[in-house]
C-alpha cells in the first residue's frame, strides 16, 4: 500500500471554494496577464464540487463585482432577482412594526438577490477558463512549514479511503502536499487551517476578539399567488422577537426566482441562556404571523446552517509573513 505523500507545486494556492477565494484567483490571473507573466495558480475545496457547501438565498452588492468582471451581466450572472424594494421590521410576539426608516447599511435597492451555490459555480467556470487550476473534494488538513518552523509553504490534503476508525481500506489513497510559494486561506468561519496558523504564528494578537452567529437558512417553494407577486418589497428584515434585545441577531426573507423565497435566522452565539436552541428560535421566526403570512403555503426544498463571522474589520487575522 503506497503510504508516500504525492508533491504538487504551484505559484499560488487558495484553500476554500468560496466566492472571496475565487475573486481573488480571477483578480490575480488578470494581473498576471497585464504583465505578461505566466504563473500556476490552484484552489482546493473540500465539497464534491463548487457551490456544495454554501447555502444558497443572500443579497449581493454588486460594487466588487462590477470592478472584477465590469460586464458580468453578459457573462451569465446567475441572479435570482433585484431588490425592487426593502423593509426593516421590529417583532413583537405576535405583532410586527415596520421600522420608518432602513439603516443606511440595510438599504439593498437595486442590489441582487443569488443563490451563493450557483455564484460560487458561475466564478469557479471564470476562473478556470483563466487558467486557474480547481480540485474540489480536496479537503486541506495541515499546513505545512519550512525549515524554519514559521515559514507556511503549502497545505496537506486529507488521506482518502479510510474506515470508520480512520484505518486505510483496500482503496486508500494519501492526501496530496500542495506546495505554494503563497498560500491564501478561505476556510470561513472558524477554519480549521486558520485556527492553527493562529495558534502557531500569533496572528490574531491585537485584534478584537472574534465575534460569531449561527443561521439557519431554509429555501421555500411558494405558491403561484405567494405575498411577493403583489409586493413592491422584495427584502425584509426583522429583528426582535424572538431573542429580544439583548441577544444579536434577526431575520431576514429574500424573494427568488422560479417562486420560491430565502429564509433565515440568525442569533448570536454570545447568548447566556444554556436552554436556547438556536432552530427553535428559527422555528418560532417562521411561525411568527407577520413571516407565516409571507411563507403561507410554501414548502421547505432545501435546509441548512452555517456559522458566520461578524466581527468586523477590526477581528481580521494579521498577514502572516
Amino acid at each position: 500500500m503506497n503510504t508516500e505523500h504525492e508533491t504538487i507545486e504551484f505559484d499560488v494556492l487558495f484553500t476554500g471554494g468560496g466566492p472571496a477565494n475565487l475573486a481573488g484567483a480571477i483578480r490575480l490571473m488578470q494581473l498576471a496577464k497585464e504583465k505578461n507573466m505566466a504563473i500556476e495558480v490552484a484552489l482546493i475545496e473540500k465539497g464534491a464540487e463548487i457551490g456544495s457547501h454554501a447555502l444558497s438565498g443572500a443579497v449581493l452588492n454588486p460594487v466588487a463585482l462590477k470592478e472584477l468582471i465590469p460586464d458580468f451581466l453578459e457573462k451569465g450572472f446567475p441572479a435570482e432577482a433585484q431588490i425592487r424594494e426593502d423593509e426593516f421590521y421590529f417583532l413583537t410576539q405576535t405583532s410586527a412594526f415596520r421600522v420608518p426608516f432602513t439603516p443606511k447599511q440595510m438599504h439593498n435597492k437595486g442590489f441582487y438577490v443569488i443563490s451563493l451555490s450557483m455564484f460560487g459555480k458561475w466564478l469557479a467556470q471564470i476562473a478556470e477558463e483563466m487558467g486557474v487550476n480547481i480540485f474540489p473534494g480536496f479537503a486541506g488538513k495541515e499546513v505545512l512549514y519550512g525549515p524554519d518552523g514559521k515559514t507556511i509553504i503549502g497545505v496537506r490534503t486529507g488521506d482518502k479511503g479510510l474506515g470508520k476508525d480512520g484505518s486505510p481500506k483496500a482503496n486508500f489513497e494519501p492526501g496530496m502536499d500542495i506546495m505554494a510559494k503563497i498560500t491564501v486561506f478561505g476556510e470561513g468561519a472558524r477554519g480549521s487551517l486558520v485556527k492553527e496558523i493562529g495558534k502557531k504564528l500569533d496572528i490574531f494578537s491585537g485584534k478584537m476578539p472574534q465575534v460569531f452567529e449561527t443561521g439557519i437558512k431554509e429555501v421555500i417553494q411558494l405558491p403561484d399567488d405567494n405575498y411577493f407577486k403583489n409586493s413592491l418589497c422584495n427584502d425584509i428584515h426583522t429583528f426582535g422577537y424572538p431573542l429580544g434585545l439583548n441577544i444579536p441577531g434577526g431575520g431576514f426573507i429574500y424573494e427568488m426566482k422560479e417562486n420560491r423565497a430565502a429564509v433565515e435566522f440568525l442569533t448570536g452565539l454570545s447568548y447566556e441562556n444554556p436552554l436556547l436552541d438556536i432552530y427553535d428560535e428559527f422555528i418560532k421566526f417562521k411561525c411568527h404571523p407577520f413571516a407565516a403570512n409571507l411563507l403561507k403555503g410554501g414548502k421547505i426544498i432545501e435546509q441548512g446552517a452555517r456559522t458566520v463571522s461578524v466581527g468586523g474589520y477590526f477581528t481580521i487575522p494579521r498577514l502572516a509573513v
